[in-house]
């Protein structure tokens, strides 16, 4: 399966001949929690294998009956709009979850006059083509207007219209939130919590944090804050349907509870829209009534167990006096725990105490510019450079394309200060293999030596399809200073950028060693980053342009499909020992 270009509705495609009307217009008869309601319906809506997917799905689930007509003219409409542009019918979508976060924060900080009114069903099936306009509306904003703003930058900067800055610029703003399997981000992030609540603990200097965090949430320990954060949690994982979903207290269980959930949730008046939505990541729930409360988007709540968790840290840290602060908690997070404590955590587990391997923490007390992680089985050698950072919110959401190209090499390349980083330090390190200096490993062979450049990343954002393609283009400019330097760079493999989370959830295969990581590496060398067409038999020209369309996707696409067509997944052994421990507490 390729890199799937989904088209959603827009107003202008549905409804070319008529005249578009505001947002209020077409939500004046909605009350405010029903407003609200169908917000996290929508979100609430599978972002894989739901049975409101495509137009088939969507429409009859969602327009009642007597509203079959008006359905079926937005059907046919889609398909004569489908054979005049050459599109598939099956690659339109009317959900677009850009476009259902817009709704809900647009609905949220402006709210109804009424809260609610009885409908008749005159009403009742205008309020359902009405909602279904005001929704094309909004994807006309977050994809068509987007899409024009992309297109005028690229031509002003003269950026080559190649599918790698294609995929780049039409899906680095949306991907982390449209593209994840929920199991695989819950897995992740309750490990990496946990993870890092014994770091933290046992991080000299930070005993006034933890204690004020445990006396802000009223737990003892980090154990029973996990508890009580799972009682979020376990709603969205355990529901059997889709649409929204609910959380409701028993009376007993109510006052100490609803003192918790509260402290993850908006209550005050401050508007929610923010860029990339923030907010509604910081605050994925909202009250409904004493004891009740409604999920807006599944994937944030699931991603406050470790995601949210540095945030909440920082608030609290801020509060301390000066001199009990835990001083540069970002830099510590970053550094010490993710680039360095979790990072040599999963490597170990995957290599075991097989060939010769060096931790960055160890190697930065005695070498300058050393990799993060080297490991080294005869003449092959892995380099791991870890970069837990992310591009600011308003970069990732801007149309500027050429501005996400600068943060990007600003990012991986070199700073503006010229200093090195992921793909320059990897250069450097690469240099001094082939020179035969490389200090921390003199038996390291030269020529001979097959080099496997890692980039290990921390946010999902940098799976965006064309990622590595053009990261490792900017690897293989570097490594041509090498080559004009008389070096010899031909076993040098491309760079692979590998997100932490895909480590933690597929190690158990390559620690068990049912799959050896070397051999995926080569695959994905191979037949993603430098496919050969040549070596290829094709039918007809749309599986040429489906294996095209596939090469542009990220590591993790094909690890995780890979290990689901072969395998059977396992019980998650350490996840259900750390869940128990939590829970039993």
């Amino acid at each position: 399966m390729g890199v799937t270009i989904k088209m959603p509705l827009t107003f202008e495609v549905c409804f070319p001949e008529d005249e578009q009307k505001s947002i209020d217009h077409y939500l004046k008869d909605l009350g405010k929690d029903m407003r609200l309601l169908m917000g996290s319906f929508l979100l609430g809506i599978k972002n894989s294998g739901s049975k409101f997917s495509g137009l088939t799905g969507f429409l009859p689930e969602y327009f009642s009956e007597a509203n079959f007509q008006f359905a079926d003219s937005v059907y046919k409409r889609m398909v004569i709009f489908a054979r005049e542009n050459d599109f598939d019918i099956e690659s339109f979508e009317v959900l677009y979850p850009m476009s259902s976060l817009t709704y809900f924060e647009y609905v949220y900080d402006n709210p109804a006059e009424f809260d609610n009114k009885e409908y008749s069903r005159e009403e009742f099936l205008d309020i359902e083509i009405n909602f279904f306009k005001a929704y094309t509306v909004f994807n006309q904003k977050t994809i068509t207007e987007r899409g024009k703003d992309l297109a005028q930058n690229f031509k002003e900067y003269d950026i080559e219209g190649n599918l790698t800055n294609f995929f780049i610029g039409n899906n680095l703003h949306s991907f982390d939130i449209t593209d994840y399997q929920i199991n695989k981000v819950f897995y992740c992030q309750f490990l990496k919590a946990y993870s890092f609540f014994e770091f933290l603990e046992s991080f000299q200097g930070s005993e006034h944090l933890i204690k004020a965090f445990y006396n802000y949430y009223d737990v003892p320990n980090f154990k029973k804050y996990l508890h009580k954060l799972l009682g979020i949690v376990f709603p969205v994982l355990t529901a059997k349907r889709e649409a929204q979903t609910e959380i409701h207290l028993e009376a007993d269980k109510q006052e100490e509870l609803s003192l918790f959930i509260e402290k993850h949730i908006k209550l005050d008046d401050e508007r929610l829209t923010d860029f990339d939505f923030t907010k509604t990541r910081s605050y994925p729930l909202y009250k409904i009534d004493e004891g009740k409360y409604r999920i807006i988007y599944p994937l944030f709540v699931v991603e406050m167990i470790y995601k949210g968790l540095y945030f909440r840290f920082k608030d609290i840290n801020a509060t301390l006096p000066e001199n009990q602060q835990l001083k540069n908690l970002y830099g510590i997070k970053n550094l010490e725990f993710s680039e360095q404590y979790l990072l040599n955590q999963t490597l170990k587990k995957i290599f075991g105490n097989r060939f010769i391997q060096k931790s960055g923490k160890e190697l930065d007390a005695e070498f300058e510019g050393a990799p993060d992680y080297y490991v080294r089985n005869g003449k092959r050698i892995f380099l791991f450079e870890s970069k837990d950072v992310l591009l600011g919110k308003e970069i990732k959401q801007s149309t500027n394309y050429y501005e996400v190209l600068e943060k990007l090499k600003i990012t991986f390349v070199e700073n503006e200060k010229g200093k090195a980083k992921a793909v320059l330090q990897l250069k450097d390190t690469i240099r001094e293999i082939l020179t035969q200096s490389l200090s921390f490993d003199k038996y390291a062979p030269s020529e001979k030596a097959h080099i496997y450049p890692i980039l290990i990343v921390h946010y999902r954002m940098f799976n965006t399809p064309g990622m590595n393609k053009l990261i490792d283009g900017w690897f293989k400019n570097a490594l041509t200073i090498l080559n004009k330097e008389g070096l010899n760079v031909e076993n040098v493999r491309s760079l692979i950028i590998i997100d932490m989370d895909t480590l933690i959830y597929n190690s158990h295969f390559f620690e068990t060693r049912k799959l050896s990581f070397e051999d995926c590496l080569l695959e994905y060398h191979t037949k993603y980053l430098n496919i050969n067409l040549k070596n290829h038999r094709f039918k007809n020209q749309q599986q040429v342009d489906d294996i095209i369309s596939e090469s542009y996707a990220s590591f993790a696409h094909y690890l995780d499909n890979k290990i689901d067509d072969k395998f059977r997944r396992p019980k998650p052994t350490e996840l259900l020992e750390k869940m128990i421990s939590v829970v039993t507490k």
